[in-house]
């Protein structure tokens, strides 16, 4: 049996409009970031069109406000992706891997239910260190490339 390791944000869940809205709110719509202003994996190196960002302690605070279920349960899954992984839950074990604070595991585990996500395995894990703990995977599917390099490197196809 194959194992599958699959991100969610930003992989099967279009997390990105909901945390730069969630920056928008935090910052009284100081930084406004487009999505063409994501440039960086770290919201806090992404200036918007005026110039503005978040800093690195502001991103923690914003972290923390978006693991909030009234946030969380604003995100919507890409389209297809509940169809295409229960294709791969025919052929493997899914696995999803995810850096969101623990403080977000009820309204995931609820969201991932609710929105009919085939049976799979919910790994929460601290920031690059998907690779570290999880291993064996046919294909690891990850939007971070130092976190789709580190699983590389350990042997797991990014």
């Amino acid at each position: 049996m194959k194992n599958f390791c699959i991100d969610i944000d930003n992989v099967i869940a279009r997390t990105d409009e909901i945390m730069r809205r969630v920056i928008a709110e935090f910052t009284s719509d100081r930084v406004q970031l487009a999505y063409e202003d994501v440039q960086e994996y770290n919201y806090f190196a992404c200036k918007d069109q005026s110039g503005n960002s978040i800093s690195e302690e502001e991103w923690h605070h914003i972290h923390d406000l978006f693991s909030e279920p009234r946030y969380l349960w604003l995100i919507q899954p890409f389209p297809g992706a509940v169809e295409g992984l229960r294709q791969l839950e025919r052929v493997g074990t899914i696995h999803f891997a995810t850096s969101r604070l623990a403080k977000a595991r009820r309204v995931t585990v609820e969201w991932l239910d609710n929105h009919k996500f085939p049976p799979h395995h919910l790994h929460f894990l601290k920031y690059g260190q998907k690779h570290a703990t999880l291993r064996s995977f046919s294909a690891a599917v990850e939007d971070e490339y130092d976190q789709g390099k580190a699983f590389a490197e350990v042997g797991n196809t990014p």
